[in-house]
């Protein structure tokens, strides 16, 4: 039995896995009307890719999820004609092209197996699935004389299987199939299109490399028909991508994921442990009003928010402490966070002028660019690099410098880093 059982819920209330494209999902998001409207919008009525930049953990792919299960759940009830369907596998952004396609290609065509019933049953026309199954499951390719068949698409010979000895060639064979069935399936916008989320560009570290990937599958991955993509990522790179004169008639203007307010937070928690709640009056380690304490510690950052809760349950539970009243564990949420600010900050001693750029930076609002250094007191960005890099090894900072512009945005204080400025402000911000 999980603590979370002990008491009162069925599973982790806390936890910081996007939401899921299904009915939990569209319950639990919480202030996101307006984004979910404009994101929609893009999918239904534009021939553009949608974008989405927001920092991380202020919930990109939960939006995409809830966004695409409304649009599906909006086609079953009539009110809509065009067909919305969400593809579970999230595609990681990687600079080796031909491994970003590859996983582009099979969380496709995962998505079209798993729903080739429900297609049916809606009265598309479908593909049979099973061949499609037979190259996600196996290491063969089907040959011949011929040439190539999929799914009984061209070629007039005698079928034969043979071990994968080529894998161009297998490839090849897959991705066509891939493409006959989504154009079979979704012949026109109109009908319909999958929708899946290529995540996470700003792993790619410079602008630079992260168009240079886009543009190679522009008219490949990016011109499938009956897919539509939306693009995540954080610290200015989405605008930056955007900005290719190649990739501007395949990507949209990106829309910009701000924080939920935070007179949305209790209602968001609220519905969380209301939803998993497996009894009238469940123990809550974090309550409403802790919760949104916790919010504002760690920057108004929602995925931190909640790996903190789940943290302080979890030493609650250590420290026998599950069942104490709740104004007792408001005073237990302020002793972890003294322990686990503490212990951070001094895994890694700071020299002065280290800790004095870690005030600037958290006094700019977190975020800042390698070329501010002048308003951060250094005479160049070599200069700032050291002490960013000190900061970076007690986990206070994540810094992905981007040679190729050093305007964005690419340095950002940590979930460790906000727990740790609260500490040392002995509890201002509360």
């Amino acid at each position: 039995m999980s603590l979370w059982n002990q008491i009162g819920y069925s599973a982790n209330p806390y936890a910081v896995s996007p939401l899921g494209s299904n009915e939990e999902g569209s319950e639990l998001i919480v202030g996101r009307d307006k984004e979910l409207r404009k994101l929609t919008i893009q999918l239904r009525s534009t021939d553009t890719h949608p974008t989405i930049e927001g920092e991380n953990g202020s919930g990109k792919t939960s939006l995409v999820a809830v966004a695409a299960y409304r649009a599906e759940k909006e086609y079953r009830n009539g009110v809509q004609k065009q067909l919305l369907l969400a593809i579970p596998d999230l595609v990681q952004m990687t600079s080796d092209v031909a491994e970003f396609e590859r996983s582009a290609y099979f969380a496709i065509a995962k998505a079209y197996v798993s729903n080739a019933q429900k297609l049916d049953d809606l009265g598309f026309e479908v593909v049979d699935a099973s061949e499609l199954k037979k190259w996600l499951e196996a290491p063969f390719i089907y040959g011949g004389g011929g040439g190539v068949s999929a799914a009984g698409f061209g070629g007039n010979f005698t079928r034969s299987v043979a071990a994968n000895t080529s894998q161009g060639f297998t490839e090849a064979g897959f991705r066509q199939l891939v493409k006959i069935c989504l154009e079979t399936t979704f012949p026109t916008r109109e009908h319909g299109a999958f929708v899946g989320v290529i995540d996470n560009i700003e792993l790619l570290r410079t602008s630079a490399e992260a168009r240079r990937v886009l543009e190679s599958v522009r008219d490949g991955v990016l011109s499938l028909p009956g897919i539509r993509w939306v693009l995540c990522g954080a610290k200015g790179i989405v605008r930056s991508v955007v900005s290719s004169p190649r990739l501007s008639g395949r990507i949209g203007r990106p829309i910009d994921l701000q924080p939920v307010l935070d007179a949305d937070v209790p209602e968001l928690v609220r519905r969380r442990l209301s939803h998993f709640a497996t009894r009238p009056d469940p123990d809550a380690p974090v309550g409403p009003e802790e919760f949104a304490h916790l919010y504002k510690i760690s920057n108004m950052n929602l995925r931190n928010s909640f790996k903190h809760a789940q943290d302080f349950a979890v030493w609650l539970d250590e420290e026998d402490n599950l069942a104490a009243p709740p104004g007792e564990k408001k005073e237990l949420l302020e002793r972890w966070i003294e322990i686990t600010a503490s212990e951070y900050a001094v895994a890694s001693p700071l020299q002065p002028m280290q800790w004095t750029l870690f005030d600037k930076i958290i006094a700019a609002g977190g975020v800042m660019a390698p070329g501010d250094y002048e308003a951060f007191g250094f005479n160049s960005a070599q200069a700032m690099r050291f002490h960013l890099q000190r900061l970076e090894e007690a986990n206070l900072i994540d810094s992905a410098i981007d040679e190729d512009d050093q305007r964005r945005k690419t340095i950002s204080v940590t979930s460790n880093g906000w727990l740790v400025n609260y500490h040392r402000n002995a509890g201002s911000s509360n």
